[in-house]
Parts: structure tokens; C-alpha cells; sequence
């Protein structure tokens, strides 16, 4: 029963762009987890370990939405329950794998850290059961991972006992639901949709003058993603504007200069993502009128992306200005530290994102998110700890000539064979 279970696993999960994707983000917090811990730095490895478990969840909530697009599945006799233990073997392997690790970390509340993002990772399972596209926001899940600390600090001293508990819920809850229904009618959608679109929702705005205006300022950056880019320009600056009014009114502390950062850097992350997997588009942006020839498209396409790059760091500088004046704690190396920070990320990802020739290729370029992730944490620990940020400023500054010489770098490689 067992062996037939596992029948053809590796390429069911590693062959499939998606899962792979997700499953080589958990393999990358994985080989950061080891570095870390070999150099000492004990403080951020939590943080890689969840992903380790949220990775591996998006990635079973992937296959079980392949599975419920796939109309022949109930056709084939033992093709459901294989990839339902293939899931369940999968799981059981990343958990064992980040309790290890989470027991002989000499760090406190790290088991509960990693118990709190498996359980987040199965509840999404479940919810992406009973709600299709609620893929969308599996974004939800790795932006949860910086807040594990805070939240387990707030659960009761049960916690340890009541996250496996309910995580035993939810995976009963699951088995139920596979139970009851397989197919699903959007699940087609959303699978070709997650793997063009990098698996990203945004409410759509419509058309109106301003947002023609920024489709045409982001021509041709925007021609494979669409108009989500414009989208995602408008309503994020929006609502970390939003949410810093809310941090000065109502007298709390959400990271929104953090998060700004983060989705950045995804944005950056996307424009590349559907560049690559709308591969065959690029002959039609080719013919379009306004190009001289392959290399005036090249400018073009790295013009764009200035623009685009230029966009995130005013923004940030905006953003990080307005959390200045309101907040007496907030200091000018912390604002240059935030604005830097954001250009280098940005720059590094476009850059690479030229270079890349597959989807396998963007997949590892998230390496640089995680590693912006936990350059941010770090400076915001040593920031409460009362230390001096110069020296995250200084490497900073290091860090802009590098990511400018990745985006030129990145320029040479953009279709320098052929554009297809």
C-alpha cells in the first residue's frame, strides 16, 4: 500500500513549477537555518524554520488544488489517496525536520514558534479547501513569520499543548473535506492563474486616468503581469499609510515599514515571474510599435525598470519620512538604514530577475527576500537593544554600488541570446 502511495513523488512534487517553488524556498530557509547556526546566530533561526513549515504547507495546498483541478483524478483508481499521503508524508518529514532543529536550538520559545507556523500553514490547507482561491493570500503566510515571536509570547503556557492539538483539528477537518469533494470547478483557474501571476491577489480598480497613466509610465515592465503591478503601486503605499495613521492614533506598533519592504521586494520578485512563465508574449511586446529592433527593447524594458526601482525607494522614503516625524523614536539611521535597505533588495531582484531564464531560477532569487528579511530584523533587534546602526548604514552604502552593478549586469544577460 505504502510503496504504490508513493509511486512517481519525485516528480509529481519536484517536476511541478509551483510546488517546486515553494518547496525550494523551504530548502533555501533550510541551508540559511545551518549557516546561522554554525556562525552562532541563533536569533533568526525561528524565523527560517517557520518557513521551512509555511513553504511546505503552501506547497501541499498547492497539489491538493492540482489535485482538484484534475478532472480524470477519481478516473484512476488510488490516484487521490497516493497524493494525499504523499502530502501527509511530505508534512510529517518538514515538521520532524524544524522540531529537531527548534529542540537543540538553545533558544527560548523556538518549539513554539515552529508549532504556531505549522499550525498557521495547515489552517491555510484548510482554508484554501474550502475556498479555492484563497491561494491568493498564501502571501499571508511568510508575512506572519516575523510576528511568530510576539504572538507566542501572548499564548498561554498550554500553547505547547493546544498547537498540536489543533493542528490534529485542522488535519482531521482536511481529511474530511478530501473525503466529501475533490474537484472543484475554479481550481483550474487558480492553478494556471498561480503559475503566470505568481500566485498574488489585488481588488481590481478598474480603469480611470490615473491608473492608465502608471500602466503607460511602466511600459514595458508591466506587459507580462498586467495591470496587478499598477494595482499593487497604488493600494500598498496606501495602506502602510493607512496603518501608520493607525500606529500614531490608537498608540501601537505594527511593522509597516518592514512589510512595505518585504512586498517590494515581492513585486520585484513578480515582474520577472510572469516575465518567464508568459515567455511566448514576448514576441507580440516585440512587434509592438515604439522599439528599435531587440536591443531598443532591452533599453526599454531597463528604462522601465529604473522607474520602477526609483518608485519603491521614494515611496519607502516617503513612508519612512512621515513614521519620523510622528514617531520621536524613529532616528535618521534608522530611515536611511529602511530607504537603503529597500533600494538594494529591489535592485538585486530586477537584476537577477533579467538573468533568470526559468521560473526554477526566480524561485532561488527569493533567497535575497529571506536574506532582506532578516537583515531588517536584525537592525530592528539592535535597535531595541540600543545599538548603534551605523554599521548596517555603512554596509548599506556597500550594498547599493553591488545592486547597481547586479542591474547592469542583469541588463547584459535580458534576452542576450534570443527572446524566446
Amino acid at each position: 500500500m505504502m510503496s504504490r502511495a508513493l509511486r512517481g513523488m519525485l516528480r509529481f512534487w519536484l517536476f511541478d513549477v509551483g510546488c517546486a517553488s515553494f518547496l525550494g524556498t523551504g530548502l533555501l530557509a533550510l541551508a540559511m537555518m545551518l549557516v546561522l547556526a554554525f556562525s552562532g546566530k541563533y536569533d533568526a533561526m525561528p524565523i527560517m524554520l517557520g518557513m521551512i513549515q509555511v513553504s511546505t504547507c503552501a506547497a501541499i495546498a498547492w497539489q491538493l488544488n492540482r489535485l482538484s483541478a484534475t478532472e480524470w483524478a477519481s478516473l484512476v483508481p488510488g490516484y487521490t489517496e497516493s497524493i494525499q499521503w504523499q502530502a501527509l508524508i511530505v508534512g510529517v518529514i518538514s515538521t520532524l525536520i524544524s522540531l529537531s532543529a527548534a529542540m537543540l536550538m538553545p533558544l527560548e520559545g523556538a518549539v513554539e514558534q515552529v508549532l504556531l507556523a505549522s499550525v498557521a500553514g495547515i489552517a491555510f490547507i484548510y482554508f484554501c479547501r474550502r475556498h479555492i482561491k484563497g491561494f491568493y493570500f498564501s502571501f499571508a503566510l511568510f508575512l506572519l513569520l516575523p510576528f511568530t515571536p510576539e504572538i507566542t509570547a501572548f499564548l498561554p503556557s498550554l500553547s505547547l499543548y493546544l498547537l498540536p492539538l489543533a493542528a490534529v483539528g485542522f488535519i482531521y477537518l482536511i481529511r474530511n473535506d478530501l473525503k466529501a469533494e475533490v474537484w472543484h470547478l475554479e481550481a483550474r483557474s487558480v492553478y494556471l492563474n498561480g503559475l503566470e501571476m505568481g500566485w498574488f491577489w489585488l481588488p481590481n480598480l478598474g480603469s480611470n486616468s490615473l491608473m492608465n497613466r502608471l500602466d503607460r509610465w511602466l511600459h514595458p515592465v508591466n506587459f507580462f503581469v498586467g495591470p496587478m503591478l499598477s494595482m499593487m503601486l497604488v493600494l500598498l503605499p496606501a495602506l502602510a499609510l493607512l496603518l501608520e495613521l493607525v500606529n500614531y492614533f490608537v498608540d501601537i506598533e505594527l511593522p509597516v515599514l518592514f512589510i512595505m519592504g518585504q512586498f517590494s521586494a515581492v513585486a520585484c520578485t513578480l515582474v520577472h515571474w510572469s516575465r518567464v512563465q508568459r515567455w511566448r508574449a514576448t514576441e507580440t511586446l516585440y512587434i509592438l510599435p515604439g522599439f528599435d529592433g531587440k536591443q531598443g527593447l532591452i533599453e526599454a524594458f531597463a528604462s522601465a525598470q529604473y522607474r520602477l526601482l526609483g518608485y519603491f525607494t521614494v515611496t519607502m522614503a516617503l513612508l519612512a519620512t512621515c513614521t519620523l516625524i510622528f514617531n520621536p523614536d524613529f532616528t535618521l539611521l534608522i530611515w536611511s538604514h529602511l530607504v537603503l535597505s529597500t533600494f538594494c533588495v529591489c535592485a538585486l531582484l530586477l537584476g537577477l530577475g533579467c538573468a533568470a531564464r526559468s521560473a526554477m531560477h526566480i524561485s532561488l532569487s527569493l533567497l535575497v527576500v529571506i536574506c532582506h528579511a532578516i537583515w531588517l530584523s536584525t537592525a530592528l533587534v539592535a535597535l531595541r537593544e540600543g545599538r548603534d546602526l551605523s554599521t548596517y548604514v555603512t554596509i548599506d552604502i556597500g550594498l547599493v554600488a553591488f545592486s547597481l552593478l547586479t542591474l547592469w549586469w542583469g541588463k547584459r544577460k535580458l534576452w542576450c541570446d534570443a527572446l524566446v
